[in-house]
């Protein structure tokens, strides 16, 4: 699953989760763990973080969003990036991305050093493997390949764009989705 997307359909009834793409940044056999990539956090940027964290750095992206990962480890930060040509600790998803929740990658970001793309969350989403597998099976996942364009989409203040454009790219027709599921 690692480098995949879950998509969450309409039928999915949990809150946190309604519209929600996710990256799967780690997957073994007991645990996977992923980042919803299209929730941004309200009223809270970069430069706010970066207050927090109190590395009192100047950069050029302190009015960037910063995402809500999940409802686990909500006060950890995670950083997915392109290009790991500092060979600081991350480690690989898929393609040329990565991730990591070290503070070296986070302030290289804010320096404008090493990435093309970067996004940075607060949380994450983790589910027993078991877990994960009976939610597909009730089809409250659909599963796609992750590339560049849908990781690091700018969402607008929205959760919906980057849903829809999800959908559509496995050809799907999001209104056309039903937000009730049955088996045969």
């Amino acid at each position: 699953m690692l480098g995949k997307i879950l998509i969450a359909n309409p039928s999915l009834e949990d809150i946190r989760f309604q519209n929600a793409v996710i990256l799967i940044c780690e997957s073994t056999d007991d645990v996977v763990m992923g980042l919803i990539l299209n929730k941004p956090l309200q009223n809270f940027n970069v430069g706010q973080l970066l207050k927090i964290m109190k590395l009192g750095k100047s950069s050029d992206n302190v009015m960037e969003k910063v995402f809500f990962g999940g409802p686990v480890h909500t006060n950890q930060g995670f950083i997915v990036h392109s290009e790991n040509k500092s060979n600081l600790n991350s480690e690989f998803i898929c393609e040329d991305i990565y991730i990591s929740s070290s503070n070296e990658v986070f302030i290289n970001i804010l320096n404008d050093k090493y990435f093309l793309h970067s996004k940075i969350f607060l949380g994450c989403a983790v589910w027993d493997k078991i877990q994960l597998d009976n939610e597909i099976l009730d089809n409250s996942w659909i599963i796609s390949d992750a590339t560049r364009d849908l990781i690091f989409y700018n969402n607008n203040n929205s959760e919906l764009p980057l849903w829809n454009k999800s959908l559509k790219l496995i050809g799907v027709d999001p209104l056309k989705l039903i937000n009730y599921s049955g088996r045969a």
